[in-house]
């Protein structure tokens, strides 16, 4: 991908973009925290995969048939260290991290959302720990679930660790200003992340949204990959409502470059949401 010149921007209500380096990398800050989208796709995805979608919404929302969608993992980096929300397919996360000046072995703990290969896949780099150093920080549920992530994580040895995610109103505290959120739905244990320091908060959302074009005015449209799309749309319009109306910016895996932005209620669209990307 095309790699822009870094340009630091002004501060932004909520959190402070740092700089932009390209359409690979988009890094912000959050109080202490310093969040970088780390990028291994930007696409367009198609119609195939949605569920409940109405002939007259595509009309309006997605009439070329084609939306923005991507691929990415999240680096935060706190004053306790390197961490990072799921690992992507892995084949340009670790080029994305030296470029930052982040080794492999510098993470910490590896967060992850869901067990879907494009989440946990760069766990592994030639069926060793790609992250030796790391603790693998999973719900129960989704382990309970995934065949796949129990295979990885016996790679880690004693390594990880199982959590109960809380609730919107209340995440289980992974560590110092990083909470678990239960979001299920998508896959039975699929888990959202918020981070809170200095008065600010960002929710990284996992795999909430893989349509922003017609998810965002339509909460209700799920997709093929959803375990459970009734559940999936319901935990989807309880965040979105929860976001919207704390004035909480979001950041997601299948969000179009740069991943984050604020959740607005769209009047023009009773029921449905707008994003408004951050710059």
């Amino acid at each position: 991908m095309k790699i822009a010149v870094i340009a630091l921007l002004s501060v932004l209500i909520g959190t402070s973009v740092l700089e932009a380096a390209s359409d690979e990398i988009f890094t912000f800050g959050v109080g202490d925290f310093k969040v970088s989208m780390l990028s291994e796709a930007q696409r367009e995805s198609g119609l195939d995969i949605l569920i409940g979608v109405t002939e007259e919404d595509v009309a309006k929302f997605i009439p070329t048939g084609k939306y923005p969608s991507a691929v990415a993992a999240f680096l935060i980096q706190s004053p306790d260290g390197a961490f990072l929300v799921d690992t992507g397919f892995g084949r340009e996360i670790p080029r994305l991290l030296k470029s930052l000046g982040v080794e492999m072995g510098d993470i910490k703990a590896v967060f992850i959302t869901h067990a879907h290969g494009d989440h946990i896949n760069g766990l592994l780099a030639d069926e060793a720990p790609a992250y030796p150093n790391a603790k693998i920080v999973v719900s129960q549920p989704e382990l309970d679930w995934s065949e796949q992530l129990r295979g990885i994580i016996e790679k880690y040895g004693e390594k990880y660790e199982t959590i109960t995610p809380g609730t919107l109103g209340s995440g289980f505290e992974v560590i110092k200003g990083i909470g678990a959120i239960a979001a299920y739905g998508h896959t039975p244990g699929h888990t959202v992340y918020m981070l809170e320091s200095g008065g600010q908060k960002l929710l990284i959302w996992g795999d909430l949204t893989h349509a922003m074009a017609i998810q965002m005015p339509r909460p209700g449209v799920s997709v093929t990959y959803d375990s459970d799309p009734v559940a999936a749309a319901a935990a989807r319009q309880e965040v979105l409502k929860f976001v919207s109306g704390n004035k909480i910016p979001v950041a997601g895996m299948h969000v179009a470059y740069p991943g984050i932005g604020d959740i607005a209620e769209d009047p023009e669209n009773p029921g449905g949401y707008k994003l408004l990307p951050k710059e």
